[in-house]
This record gives C-alpha cells, sequence and structure tokens, in this order.
C-alpha cells in the first residue's frame, strides 16, 4: 500500500474515532454534573454490556439488539455509496417490520420457508419504499432528503394509522398487531435475550454486501455514479439506474432489518415501532467511513451503548438512560462535520506534500552556473 493510500486510511479512521472519544467525553460531563462519577459509569457500561454470566448474557443482547441495526446500516452504505443522500432508512424499516409481522401470521406456510417468505416480503416492502426518493431525484429533480423525510413521516402515521385500526389484534388493550405464527419465527439460541439465527443472517449479510460492493461490476457502477457521477457516464455506464438499483437494494437490506426485528424478538408490530433504529443505521453508516465492516463494527457499538445505558446507567446506578441517547446523539453531531473535515484536512496535506516535494526537486537540480 502506497503512503499517501496510508496516510488517507489512518485520516478515514481516526476522524470518527475522534467523534466517538469526544462523545463520551461530554457524556462523562454530564454524568459528572449529575453527581456520579464518570469513571465508575464507564466502567459500569461496558460491565453491562459486554460481561455474559451463566444466567444471562449482556454480550448476547448487545448482538441481538445489533441485528436489525446492522441492516439499516448496511442499506444507508448502498444508499449513500450511489451518491444519494436518502435518510429513508426509518420508513424502509417500518415497512419492512409490518410486512414481515402480516406474512407471518395471515399466511399459513411450512417451518423454514415461512420465515424466508417473510424476510422476502420485508425486502420488497423495503425496497419499494427506497426507490421513491430516487425516481423523484432523477426524473423529477426534487432533493431526495426532503422526500425521504416527509416519507418517513407519512409511513410513522400510515403504521399508527394500521396498527390502531385494521390490523389491531382483536379484543387486545393494547395497540399492536397479531402475534406471528410459530413457524415464521428465526430459530433462538438463547431463549433469555432471543439471540439466534437473526445475528446470523445479519453477519452473512455484511459478507454478502461487502462483496457486492467490491466485487460484482453492479457494484462498481454504483460506486461510481457516487464517487464520478460524469467519469460513469462518459464510460458508458447506466448512472440512472445504478442509482435506483442502490435505493432499492438499500432499501430492501433496511426492510429485512425490520422484518429481523419482527420475526426473530419481537413476534409483533406496535404503535410506536419506528424507534430510530434507522436513523441510527444511517449514523453508523457515516461514523464507519461508508465501509461496510467499519458500518458494522459502529452498529455493534451503538448497541452496546443502548444496552449499557440502559442496563448499567439506568438499573444498576440509577442515571436516566437518556443520556446514553445522548452520546449518541453527540456522535451524530460529530460525525456529520466528519466529511468537510476530512477534506480539508486532506486538502491541507496534500498542500504540504506538494511544497516539500517541490523543495526537494528545487534540491535536486543542479545550479545555474552564473
Amino acid at each position: 500500500m502506497k503512503d499517501l493510500d496510508v496516510a488517507r486510511l489512518v485520516q478515514r479512521v481516526s476522524v470518527p474515532v475522534l467523534a466517538v472519544i469526544f462523545a463520551l467525553v461530554v457524556g462523562g460531563f454530564l454524568i459528572a454534573t449529575s453527581g456520579y462519577s464518570p469513571g465508575d459509569a464507564f466502567v459500569t457500561v461496558v460491565q453491562s454490556a459486554f460481561s455474559c454470566s451463566p444466567g444471562y448474557c449482556n454480550v448476547a443482547t448487545v448482538l441481538t439488539t445489533a441485528a436489525p441495526l446492522i441492516f439499516t446500516t448496511l442499506g444507508a452504505i448502498l444508499v449513500l455509496s450511489a451518491g444519494l443522500f436518502s435518510i429513508g432508512q426509518e420508513g424502509q424499516y417500518a415497512v419492512g417490520g409490518l410486512a414481515a409481522v402480516v406474512v407471518g401470521y395471515a399466511l399459513p406456510l411450512p417451518d423454514g420457508v415461512h420465515s424466508v417468505v417473510a424476510l422476502v416480503a420485508a425486502a420488497i416492502g423495503g425496497a419499494a419504499v427506497g426507490v421513491i426518493p430516487a425516481i423523484f431525484r432523477i426524473f423529477l429533480g426534487a432533493n431526495e432528503l426532503i422526500v425521504s423525510i416527509i416519507l418517513n413521516s407519512v409511513i410513522m402515521l400510515l403504521l399508527s394509522f394500521l396498527v390502531n385500526y385494521p390490523l389491531r389484534q382483536a379484543g387486545g388493550s393494547t395497540s399492536y398487531t397479531n402475534v406471528v405464527d410459530e413457524s415464521a419465527r428465526l430459530a433462538i439460541f438463547d431463549p433469555a435475550t432471543k439471540l439466534g439465527m437473526n445475528i446470523v443472517i445479519a453477519l452473512a449479510f455484511i459478507v454478502i454486501v461487502w462483496l457486492y460492493l467490491a466485487r460484482s461490476t453492479w457494484g462498481y457502477e454504483q460506486r461510481m455514479a457516487g464517487a464520478a457521477s460524469a467519469f460513469a457516464r462518459y464510460s458508458g455506464m447506466r448512472t440512472r439506474a445504478a442509482v435506483i438499483r442502490a435505493a432499492a437494494l438499500g432499501g430492501a437490506l433496511a426492510g429485512i432489518g425490520g422484518g429481523i426485528q419482527v420475526i426473530g424478538m419481537n413476534y409483533r408490530v406496535i404503535d410506536g415501532f419506528m424507534d430510530g433504529t434507522g436513523f441510527n443505521g444511517l449514523t453508523a453508516a457515516i461514523l464507519g467511513g461508508m465501509t461496510v465492516f467499519g458500518g458494522a463494527l459502529a452498529a455493534l457499538l451503538f448497541s452496546a451503548i443502548m444496552v449499557g445505558a440502559v442496563n448499567g446507567l439506568q438499573i444498576v446506578m440509577g442515571i436516566p438512560r437518556e443520556i446514553g441517547a445522548t452520546v449518541l446523539a453527540l456522535m451524530i453531531v460529530f460525525v456529520s462535520v466528519q466529511t468537510p473535515l476530512v477534506e480539508r484536512l486532506e486538502l491541507w496535506l496534500s498542500k504540504k506534500r506538494g511544497a516539500a516535494e517541490i523543495a526537494r526537486r528545487a534540491a535536486e537540480s543542479p545550479v545555474a552556473e552564473g
């Protein structure tokens, strides 16, 4: 690897790491102002997220929580890699979960087949929502960010209506759908935490998405459509098709995340199912440097913070878990400046390297005799 590539890799890794550190420092300050020791709180969060006992394993809880988050992260990476800044992962996640739960209880299918069909339905639902911002941008010139924001709001209202009225479980005092059949549920390894095939499927898709982006022709076209659209067009690539394909596949992944949540953990959709998993996935994608493995690690970090904030801060120490949510929000703020910061840093380093190269060549060139 060339020195320039190494320098850029160090920059891409160091900036998100610094964002996490700064967020944790500010979170520690907030804990200190509440009258608690930041050091004790940090140790408690780590123990609550990564400890394991014979009766209950918190690591399994982290992995269970991370499974749907990994899917929304992968979906965001696919969309952003094509140059489409859509933040519709939350709505795609919700539609995917709703599609999975309907298939899960309304269609009588055999074991093994039922869960697969439910996840396929979740993928189709997420893809259908995902392509809308891309179509509006490509054919109508609309801003995909605004379109995806509006879509999220519409889906939230639609989900609330469906769960409260036509899909509401008969006789239930709470607004939620019918429970999915046993045949539609994913296999579980640990009943206490519901860790099972959900994380296995998530890990498998990490590899699949990496192979798609790094080794396939479609993945190359998609990356070129986002990084150098003019070059891609002049090279004969169908950039419009690449962007729409990226939006559909990204939406499908986020939809599968909702399906995993339903048939792997919740077994139903409740009013308020849109809990921020899509937005956290988008942030994890950016925090991970828009790379598949980096995004997956960021999703695991987010999950660990959420589990540690609930089990550690709130239950063990009595500190409001909202501080954990504040740390995540601060990460979002710090991550939002990552791209312009890295670009300015790379520009400064390029100028510095250029000046050093000019000085080196000047020193090596023979001095003209007067």
